[in-house]
């Protein structure tokens, strides 16, 4: 018997939020609280390695396509909770608004295009490039994940990115450039947005967490005559076995929260990225 649209949504919940509890922890995250804000931070990356692997984990999490007949979409992480905002199968009086709204609000962000200027020494030029920050995203993240021999798709984009700057360059050149971009991404730019994008990441996670509260509310059942068991009431469409055990693992990661705080990024690490002439 194939899942109901509810089941699905509660798959998908919680795949989606399994990745965001991946990307934003302590573990990969160091939030640095500023002195005279409530809730404005800096993040930083303790290691390269820890920016590296938050990267890639963000890059799967917008951009990885999963299996349609897991969670009823064809599409990435953020995809499927764009899509739970559309069905909203666990919505109580309207719960599913802050979720709604930082799903929209990253989804802006990413296809925003921001100016950054550009020193490639190994093809000896300065550029001033103008891309989506999602472009951005998806060089850095496979860079971070593949070696030179897994790259063509990425030098297609740096090629194709270089090309609308003014620059045509060989194709075959683009290979021997990508050290220079990825030093300009993961010295530069991403440690710069490195704080808003985990500021959207975070509240991603707080509006999924938002959206289930109620639900969560309404299923729990405490433990009774001292037991430590406790257990959920399935809602009306978890009925199949295999969707009760999803919905039950979703509503545990809703009772146990999410890992981060919910922050905002300082104001001086919103501006555009712009370096000067080299």
């Amino acid at each position: 018997m194939p899942l109901t649209s509810v089941e699905l949504e509660a798959v998908g919940l919680t795949i989606a939020v399994e990745a965001l509890d991946e990307i934003a922890n302590h573990s990969t995250l160091q939030i640095l609280p500023l002195e005279n804000s409530a809730l404005e931070a800096e993040v930083r990356f303790a290691t390269r390695e820890h920016q590296q692997l938050f990267l890639i984990r963000l890059l799967d999490f917008v951009d990885e396509n999963g299996d349609s007949m897991l969670t009823g979409v064809k599409g990435s992480c953020l995809d499927v909770l764009e899509h739970a905002c559309l069905t909203k199968s666990f919505d109580i009086e309207r719960c599913s608004g802050p979720l709604q709204r930082a799903v929209s609000r990253f989804q802006a962000w990413l296809s925003e295009s921001t100016p950054l200027r550009l020193w490639l020494p190994t093809l000896n030029i300065n550029a001033l490039i103008r891309v989506p920050r999602r472009e951005l995203l998806f060089i850095a993240g496979n860079q971070s994940k593949h070696n030179l021999s897994r790259l063509t798709g990425v030098s297609r984009r740096v090629a194709e990115i270089l090309r609308q700057g003014g620059h045509n360059v060989p194709f075959e050149l683009i290979p021997l450039a990508l050290d220079d971009f990825s030093e300009h991404l993961h010295e530069d730019y991403f440690v710069y947005y490195g704080t808003w994008l985990a500021e959207h990441v975070v509240t991603i996670r707080w509006g999924v967490q938002a959206y289930l509260a109620p639900i969560y509310r309404r299923a729990y059942r405490a433990p009774l005559d001292g037991s430590l068991q406790y257990s959920y009431e399935m809602p009306p469409g978890i009925s199949h076995a295999l969707g009760k055990e999803w919905f039950w693992r979703l509503m545990n990661l809703v009772r146990r929260g999410p890992n981060v705080q919910p922050i905002q990024a300082a104001h001086y690490l919103k501006a555009p990225v712009l370096r000067p002439e080299t």
